[in-house]
């Protein structure tokens, strides 16, 4: 893999979001925060659905499907979490 390749993953971009959105959720607004990690889930899910292999980069750990399968599924998780948590912050 090339240094420009590298520097070009898009597991870059779901880990500033998921990373973002923890920050986010463990300073001032939690809800809000969960919310952020659960889209960057469902956009890597949508990122590893319609990339090439070798454009995925490291989002690739599986099967295409299982890969987009599980990404959802936390997305789903974790805006279900977001949706029903009484915190009001």
């Amino acid at each position: 893999m090339s240094r420009a390749r590298q520097i070009l993953d898009p597991a870059w971009a779901v880990l500033i979001g998921v990373a973002t959105g923890l920050v986010l959720a463990g300073v001032h607004r939690p809800r809000t925060g969960m919310w952020l990690v659960s889209g960057t889930l469902a956009v890597a899910a949508l990122a590893r659905l319609v990339l090439r292999k070798r454009d995925a980069g490291s989002l690739v750990v599986r099967s295409r499907e299982l890969d987009v399968l599980t990404l959802l599924a936390l997305a789903v998780a974790i805006a279900v979490l977001a949706a029903v948590s009484p915190l009001r912050i």
